[in-house]
């Protein structure tokens, strides 16, 4: 191919990272890859001074972008080129899958970084839910559920979830798609830049470009400390720029490796299995994926639950006779929370370990078109007129010292919103019994707390078996009722009679719930809990 016309090396790609520097292996001297990979997600938080590359990357709010520059030896280059010319476009070598008993972390040549804090793993996530608020679900999906408990992770994702997740919208752009808290989705655009180098290894000359789609699908486990990254190319996407002569005889048969790494020290995370290899033809052709299993370990935790946080991300590179990666691709990192709490199980079902996706705003959806009807009106008033819900805060014609504060309600976009704390029976024994003493005292007048509501509480109480007292926020939240003080309550919260029905119902979803999210109970004991527990929010769908 003739090399008139060709762009001289380019010292700053878009992004401002420099490419002047050495491409051949210091001891094979052998061509080389270098591999720049730019997300539109912005990067986590690390200190400055302990910032690996792989951390310092672009922003592109208005699609997932990856870049690739790869360098080669112009002798190679040309040996190839005459090898396609003489024999025709070679058989692409077989599919190289990873290898279980291999530790992705050999191939990871980064720099680790430290160890996140709950407080700073909290901040980090509400940062990166304010910058990209989830996608809306479409139409066809208003009356599905938003949440699950983990799907079974296998060898191959189930295509269902697949297609629910790509189809919600907002894979591609952000930092894709948080569908949930145990589901994860992206679309990547990929451009892979091929450089000839000179002796030195400098970028001189620009051969061509390679583009494609990568796809990433990742799913948590709720029954071990775990996600399962799956990855692969999307069929038919992959463009050769080379060339009329490189597009068949050299660019589809370019080697290219994806593996997936956890970004901390390895006390923290680890990842396992080698890389998935094949030819850029070979991964545009084929539609299985790849996995590698991104493991959190129970060695530097916090609190009751065993809490733990680590970022994981996907890498591309190549190594070869004729290729060498002197600096991966690697994608933002996304981040995950794990836990051992013992407390979840469903219908004899235990869970007792997991790991969630955090950069997503838990919230549990009610239906006002529902047959919990009764419930979802109360909590919608509760939400959004709280002055006009009982207990009032002074009796009729004595004025109000303030406005009713009742929170727990959902908005998009917004992780720093007054929300709700679980708690249970079995680890917050005094506080249930509080919340439900001041229901009842708000309801019905009894005791013990009954006297604080004699002129404020509900004027006419449920009296047939058909209704019930429903109380927001839950019986089962720190908020409820007795908060914050059994003895000193604040009253910002309502009571109301309700269907019978209708309250159970509502509440099996909120059982539900909890083991669908997995939300974890409140911990009084971790540093900051109001900032680094749980927490939950109630969206009313009309």
């Amino acid at each position: 191919m003739s090399r008139a016309g060709k762009r001289p090396a380019e010292s700053n790609d878009q992004g401002g990272n420099v490419f002047h520097r050495h491409l051949r292996h210091p001891r094979t001297g052998v061509a080389a890859i270098a591999v720049a990979l730019l997300t539109a997600a912005a990067p986590l938080s690390v200190p400055a001074h302990a910032a690996p590359e792989a951390h310092r990357q672009v922003a592109d709010d208005a699609s997932l972008t990856v870049k690739t520059t790869i360098g080669i030896r112009g002798d190679d280059l040309d040996r190839l080129r005459a090898q396609g010319q003489q024999f025709g476009a070679p058989t692409p070598a077989r599919p190289t899958d990873p290898q279980p008993a291999e530790r992705a972390d050999r191939y990871d040549q980064r720099q680790r970084v430290p160890a996140l804090s709950l407080l700073d793993a909290q901040q980090e996530a509400n940062r990166q839910i304010a910058a990209h608020p989830e996608p809306a679900r479409p139409a066809s999906e208003a009356s599905s559920p938003r949440t699950m408990v983990a799907a079974p992770i296998g060898e191959q994702p189930a295509a269902s979830h697949v297609k629910e997740c790509f189809d919600a919208g907002g894979a591609d752009r952000g930092i894709g798609r948080v569908h949930n808290r145990f589901t994860y989705c992206a679309k990547i655009k990929m451009t892979a830049e091929y450089w000839e180098i000179d002796n030195k290894g400098i970028p001189i000359e620009k051969e061509g470009t390679t583009t494609a789609n990568l796809e990433v699908f990742t799913q948590s486990d709720d029954k071990e400390r775990r996600v399962r990254v799956f990855s692969r190319l999307e069929r038919d996407s992959v463009d050769y720029d080379w060339g009329p002569i490189d597009n068949i005889f050299v660019a589809p048969y370019v080697p290219l490796s994806l593996i997936s790494h956890c970004s901390e020290e390895f006390e923290i995370c680890h990842a396992s299995r080698g890389p998935a290899t094949m030819a850029w033809i070979t991964w545009d052709n084929n539609t299985r994926w790849y996995y590698w299993d991104v493991y959190n370990h129970e060695v530097v935790t916090a609190g009751r639950d065993k809490l733990s946080f680590n970022r994981w991300y996907v890498s591309a590179f190549t190594d070869s006779r004729e290729y060498r990666t002197i600096r991966p691709g690697n994608s933002a990192p996304r981040l995950v929370r794990c836990d051992s709490a013992t407390y979840f199980q469903r219908f004899g079902t235990r869970y007792p370990k997991a790991c969630i996706f955090a950069e997503t705003i838990p919230h549990l959806t009610y239906d006002l078109v529902s047959d919990y009807t009764d419930v979802s009106l109360h909590i919608w008033r509760a939400q959004n007129d709280p002055n006009d819900t009982y207990p009032m805060l002074a009796p009729d014609g004595v004025p109000w010292p303030r406005d009713k504060s009742i929170p727990g309600k959902f908005f998009p976009g917004n992780n720093t919103a007054p929300a709700l704390h679980r708690i249970t029976q079995e680890l917050h024994p005094t506080l249930v019994q509080a919340n439900s003493d001041h229901k009842n005292g708000a309801c019905y007048g009894l005791p013990p707390y009954g006297h604080m509501y004699q002129l404020t509480g509900l004027p006419v109480p449920p009296k047939t078996p058909e209704e019930q007292c429903d109380e927001y926020p839950f019986a089962s939240t720190l908020e409820g009722a007795g908060h914050p003080d059994p003895e000193n309550p604040d009253f910002n919260f309502s009571v109301e009679a309700v269907k019978q029905h209708d309250n159970s119902v509502a509440g099996g979803k909120l059982i539900a719930y909890y083991v669908d999210d997995r939300i974890l109970a409140w911990d009084a004991g971790l540093d900051q809990p109001f900032e680094v527990n749980d927490k939950f929010y109630v969206n009313i769908r009309g």
